[in-house]
């Protein structure tokens, strides 16, 4: 069991280690955790320097919840007996959250309207923050007919927590190059653009793809974010415009955004024969895709190589040269080179361009969509 907890924190610190935004990184690590740690829901709330809710990230992300959450905060608050801000500045490192159900939050307003419709119950939380500030909170979400977490899987949290201080710390801005996830779900929109019909994952993926940032300054309507509405009616318009302009043979229209959750791209469809700019219905297809290091980073896992190998490896696919390798990992010129023969031995290769050969499928990333994202949808 050891070994598989030191497996997954290899690839939870791999992760937080690329130099990428933390909103790209973190479903990859949030992942890795809930996998580490059995959960129903991870979340992850970034904190402001000065402790505000700066944002949010779910892997069951649900708009209309969420929503209820920032317009009922102070309610929210109160029945949890603290705020955001005492949390993450003030909180233990972690196990904050397990008070709550000492002081009666099952029996709250709070409890009744956002969290017993999904069934969740218990939570393990672990605030990120180092001497000079907080960074965020983390946590992690069972249903009320499974265990509550012990005290190995809190002090499994406390060794991530660190690691995530280093992937939000060196944030970067957003990636260039992005890779197909598998990702997509469809919704179907009216002539005004305005979305009638969408799964739970198609509203997930709008949200995330419309919102750059999620916090309690956000204008709420009609239980939904006004941000989100807006941006998926104008991008509905601007493809339902390009539909009624389409060659019925060609491509299907599309718009593309990107920030730092991912780069997504919307397809319009026809729906009911024909659609015109109008009237008529037309279905979205929106695909999520994710920068390339990220894939990168789950073919170099996918490979029999110790857990330094596999930083090797990656930092080699990525183009760095031997000398900003062996700076970055604080090795020495002859070292590095020891380790690149024993994954050559490995692997059964002989030089890093057959090394970087064998990731090459994760590095075939698509290039910018140039003039296809509306002006009025830019940043």
């Amino acid at each position: 069991m050891e070994i598989k907890h030191t497996a997954a924190l290899q690839r939870i610190r791999q992760a937080c280690m690329m130099g990428l935004p933390s909103r790209s990184v973190m479903p990859v690590v949030m992942r890795e955790l809930k996998a580490l740690i059995p959960s129903t829901c991870v979340q992850f709330t970034w904190s402001s320097k000065d402790g505000r809710l700066a944002n949010f990230w779910s892997d069951t992300f649900l708009p209309r919840r969420t929503a209820w959450i920032i317009l009922h905060r102070a309610r929210y608050e109160a029945d949890v007996g603290t705020n955001f801000r005492d949390l993450v500045l003030f909180g233990k490192p972690t196990g904050n959250a397990r008070r709550w159900w000492d002081a009666g939050f099952e029996h709250s307003t709070t409890f009744q309207a956002a969290f017993k419709p999904y069934g969740y119950k218990w939570f393990l939380d672990g605030v990120v923050r180092d001497a000079q500030r907080p960074y965020g909170c983390v946590a992690l979400i069972r249903r009320h007919d499974d265990p509550d977490f012990s005290v190995a899987e809190e002090d499994l949290l406390a060794r991530v927590l660190p690691y995530l201080v280093h992937a939000i710390r060196g944030d970067a801005g957003v990636p260039a190059l992005f890779v197909p996830t598998g990702q997509s779900a469809m919704l179907v929109c009216d002539a005004a653009g305005e979305a009638i019909e969408w799964s739970e994952k198609a509203h997930r993926l709008a949200a995330f793809a419309m919102l750059e940032e999620i916090n309690c300054d956000e204008k709420i309507g009609r239980g939904d974010f006004e941000r989100m509405r807006d941006g998926l009616v104008a991008v509905a318009q601007e493809l339902g415009r390009r539909l009624a302009c389409a060659d019925c043979d060609g491509p299907m229209p599309q718009v593309e955004l990107r920030n730092g959750w991912g780069a997504f791209v919307f397809r319009g469809y026809h729906l009911s024969g024909r659609a015109t700019s109008s009237g008529g219905r037309i279905g979205i297809l929106i695909e999520q895709s994710v920068p390339v290091e990220v894939k990168l980073l789950e073919r170099v896992n996918g490979l029999d190589l110790s857990p330094r190998q596999k930083e090797i490896a990656m930092h080699c696919a990525r183009g760095l040269s031997n000398s900003e390798i062996a700076s970055h990992l604080g090795m020495s010129p002859h070292t590095l080179k020891d380790h690149f023969k024993a994954i050559y031995l490995r692997l059964e290769i002989n030089s890093q361009r057959e090394l970087v050969s064998l990731l090459d499928s994760a590095l075939s990333a698509h290039p910018p969509l140039q003039g296809d994202v509306p002006l009025r949808l830019r940043a």
